[in-house]
């Protein structure tokens, strides 16, 4: 008997042992991406995307250092209310080849033009979803392509204000591959979760130090008065209400003030800065509803 006890003791240590200090690397890749895998060509750099479904295209770019499977959920909404997804994988992720040398928010911006022109040609107008960091990429894109966006969308925007200290910290930590998966879990909690919503696996790892080291560096290089517009249509804004990196005050608040005669705001209650995952109905119905509004074919 005290052989077995002491048997299941061990194990149960080991057990652990096993999930406090091992699991996959942050930089891990999440889950498969929807859509057919695609690859252009951009300065002799390969750009990953996926395309899925038929309709009126949207454009989507994730939040720092993600993978543009966190896109899943609304992409399957989208399609099956009748729009085509192009997803974007940022530098360095999967398919996408890193970029080597420094380089600035509007060339990042280049690498959604580039997926778009090789899908719609240099006509066709589109709508943009960014997430997080990827609020500000579909911004310098429409700020660039004013003229053949529909609508601009931002999901957990921010970009004008510094991010809270508390909050930058758990961000950083997150891509390191020396926390364990409790210090890790408690990080990606305080930074993009709200309060009893719980971390999906696929939100344990999928985190690209690289990139999100490349996008840091490239956020800063032009001012947000030049890309923070938007271009001049429609935008909506979801907003978390207990978002730690981007809180409301700071990000949606003040954009809906900035531009009150364009920018819809909407405060998501019980999501924080990853908000995909945790509001994904609430999410889908505000995105469908306003491309609906502003995609030209459906309001003929």
């Amino acid at each position: 008997m005290k052989y077995l006890i002491g048997t299941i003791a061990v194990v149960a240590l080991a057990t652990i042992i096993i999930y406090i200090f091992w699991m996959p690397l942050p930089n891990s890749p999440a889950r498969d991406a929807i859509g057919e895998e695609k690859i252009v060509m951009l300065d002799d750099r390969k750009i990953a995307y996926y395309v899925s479904g038929q309709g009126e295209p949207v454009l989507l770019a994730a939040s720092a250092g993600r993978e543009a499977s966190d896109f899943n959920e609304l992409v399957i909404a989208l399609n099956e209310a009748g729009f085509q997804t192009l997803a974007v994988e940022a530098p360095g992720i999967k398919g996408s080849d890193m970029i080597e040398q420094p380089v600035d928010l509007m060339s990042l911006a280049d690498d959604l033009s580039a997926v778009v022109v090789r899908e719609l040609g240099n006509d066709k107008s589109l709508s943009v979803i960014g997430h997080a960091y990827g609020n500000r990429l579909v911004r310098a894109f429409a700020y660039k392509n004013d003229d053949r966006v529909n609508g601009v969308i931002l999901i957990a925007s921010g970009g004008s204000k510094n991010i809270p200290e508390k909050a930058n910290a758990a961000l950083k930590a997150i891509f390191d591959p020396r926390r364990t998966v409790s210090q890790r879990r408690d990080d990606i909690d305080y930074a993009f979760f709200a309060e009893g919503n719980d971390i999906p696996d696929h939100w344990m790892i999928g985190w690209h130090m690289q990139t999100a080291i490349l996008q840091g560096q490239a956020k800063g290089s032009e001012s947000y008065d030049i890309w923070g517009s938007g271009g001049t249509k429609a935008m909506l804004v979801l907003q978390a209400a207990e978002d730690t990196i981007a809180p409301p005050q700071d990000a949606g608040i003040p954009l809906a003030q900035q531009y009150p005669d364009r920018v819809k705001l909407v405060l998501v209650p019980q999501a924080g800065h990853a908000l995909l995952p945790e509001q994904p109905k609430v999410i889908a119905e505000e995105v469908i509803g306003f491309l609906n509004l502003v995609q030209p074919s459906r309001n003929n």
